[in-house]
């Protein structure tokens, strides 16, 4: 039996590696510190005594079981930067007010450990297995350009189902589809001759920083969420927009945007039955040579296309000379709640926690349950749960950390079995 100091020694190793994704080359294709949680966590698999991978350090995995058939557990080992307004190191798990507080901790390093321990034990059961099981380690789920998953779907076996504890219990069903959008205002008479703020798109930016064409300084501060759900923000480049009316970037902005989250004034507000309203997130703005440049982060319902999000917000922004582009998009999954796969998983779930009442869900959040075929975010947000993931203090409560091993645990032995 794993002692419990045993998990948060190894969960508190893996938060202090800060793996931010970066640009990289050779061996450490996505920088150096993702790429030493990689050898990290195969070292501790292996130490585990898992079979591992390490995938020309696009990826790597590690595996337990027999069996023609496969089981996927897909987690991302990189984290979002830091940010600021933290209590805590941000790369270590500190223990506090019954919580376990680190970047990474919820989103998604806590989650990975914890399967590999509910992995762990099944080995250690001597349980017979009809499928092997293997966690499969990414490294840019955060940044949304996935080169990891597309390496190891042209190289390596694909599971036939599988898992990615990267989301919310009970299981989720469905993932909105998410697209990046990039408009370019003309930065000549703007009125502004610089304008930046944000982090990255998938985050409510807590600060912006904008310069007039008379050389005054103007600064916002806001505080940072989730970009899929940007209602439990508030976003710093709205309020700095809202300080500069009569200046034509800042009137752009306020016709179209203001505090919007669901594109009303762009006429983008679509919604639907499965998956709820469209949601979109003003992430980042940046001022280039010739150009400021606003990243939209826009999560549209399952039942909707990109052309739906992005004719409305083409004709709307026209009128302004404004410049669309589209960057990284993942299109919506759906998944039949009464299904095997989720199905099964939601049996585990109701099994270890007596939770009868809670049903599958569609989120707005992007996940490795889009990178392949039948595999369905599982965890570890449990419901009524806040984690604050992308959050200053981004952290699970010990309590539920540990609930998580069991429910992995049952999960995965009954689709191996």
């Amino acid at each position: 039996m794993i002692h419990r100091d045993e998990i948060l020694d190894s969960l508190n190793r893996l938060v202090s590696i800060p793996s931010v994704t970066a640009t990289g080359s050779g061996s450490t294709p996505f920088g150096a510190e993702t790429a030493r949680a990689l050898e990290w966590m195969l070292e501790l698999c292996r130490s585990l005594g898992f079979r591992t991978k390490n995938c020309a350090g696009m990826t790597g995995w590690a595996e337990i079981g027999q069996g023609s058939e496969l089981v996927g557990i897909l987690v991302h080992l990189d984290v979002v930067p830091a940010g600021e307004g933290w209590d805590y190191p941000p790369f270590a798990c500190t223990r506090a007010k019954g919580n376990l507080y680190g970047r990474g901790v919820a989103d998604d390093k806590g989650p990975a450990i914890a399967c590999i321990y509910a992995m762990k034990e099944l080995l250690d059961s001597g349980l017979p297995l009809n499928r092997r099981i293997r966690i499969i380690f990414g490294q840019t789920e955060e940044k949304g350009q996935w080169a990891d998953m597309d390496y190891y779907r042209s190289q390596e076996e694909l599971p036939d189902l599988g898992f990615t504890p990267d989301g919310d219990f009970p299981v989720l069903c469905g993932e909105k589809g998410i697209a990046e959008v990039r408009l370019s205002y003309p930065l000549e008479g703007c009125g502004l001759t610089l304008l930046e703020g944000g982090q990255v798109r998938n985050i409510v930016p807590n600060r912006c920083r904008a310069v007039t064409s008379d050389g005054r300084e103007v600064t916002a501060q806001g505080r940072s969420a989730h970009g899929s759900t940007p209602d439990k923000g508030c976003n710093a480049i709205s309020l700095l927009m809202e300080q500069l009316p009569g200046l034509p970037v800042a009137d752009f902005y306020n016709a179209l945007f203001g505090f919007d989250l669901h594109g009303e004034r762009l006429g983008c507000a679509l919604s639907d039955s499965q998956s709820g309203p469209l949601t979109l997130n003003v992430g980042t703005v940046h001022t280039t040579q010739d150009a400021i440049v606003f990243t939209l982060d826009i999560r549209y319902p399952v039942t909707c296309t990109l052309e739906q999000v992005l004719s409305p917000i083409t004709a709307a922004v026209a009128p302004f000379g404004v410049q669309v582009e589209v960057g990284t998009h993942m299109s919506p999954i759906y998944m039949n709640p009464e299904g095997t796969l989720i199905s099964t998983l939601m049996s585990a779930y109701q099994e270890v926690t007596g939770d009868k009442d809670s049903r599958p869900r569609v989120i707005g959040g992007g996940t490795y349950a889009k990178a392949m075929d039948n595999i369905a975010a599982f965890g570890p947000i449990f419901p009524g749960r806040e984690p604050g993931e992308h959050q200053a203090n981004e952290h699970l409560s010990e309590e539920d950390f540990f609930r998580l091993i069991p429910i992995y645990r049952t999960a995965l032995e009954r689709l191996a079995r």
